[in-house]
């Protein structure tokens, strides 16, 4: 039986890595293309063929004042995040004016997944898992 994850796991991953990525590239996490990510990804999560007017939705409720009952039932394998996370990272580049992502996209994407299963990684953990190239080489991509 796969492993699966809860939704409050996933959310915490996403939101560690897109802060890990927004730190490298010396830009604030609450920046459009970060917040409108973690959006997108969290709306694909729950409902894979969501629409953009559906993540809009989404993201312009007010937060609800108590987490879902079921958000710490571990319901989600690690394919269902990993789609939902390239799928929402792509979803909010091309609504927010790159036609692709870019490498601060990929970066995004990496590091959730990475943190995913070890929570306690670093920058250079998700590079040499994810890229092969040292450190310095990715920030410069940035």
């Amino acid at each position: 039986m796969p492993l699966l994850y809860s939704r409050a796991q996933i959310r915490e991953a996403l939101t560690n890595g897109l802060t890990m990525a927004a730190d490298e590239a010396r830009l604030s996490s609450s920046a459009a293309r970060f917040t409108w990510a973690r959006t997108a990804a969290m709306t694909l999560l729950e409902k894979p063929g969501a629409t953009w007017a559906e993540v809009k939705s989404e993201h312009n409720k007010a937060a609800p004042d108590e987490p879902p009952t079921d958000d710490d039932t571990p319901r989600f394998t690690r394919d269902q995040v990993s789609q939902a996370v390239s799928n929402g990272v792509d979803l909010a580049a091309n609504h927010n004016g790159r036609a692709i992502p870019d490498d601060l996209d990929n970066l995004v994407v990496n590091a959730a997944l990475t943190l995913l299963d070890a929570p306690e990684a670093d920058f250079r953990q998700v590079v040499a898992e994810c890229y092969g190239e040292r450190p310095s080489v990715v920030r410069s991509w940035l």
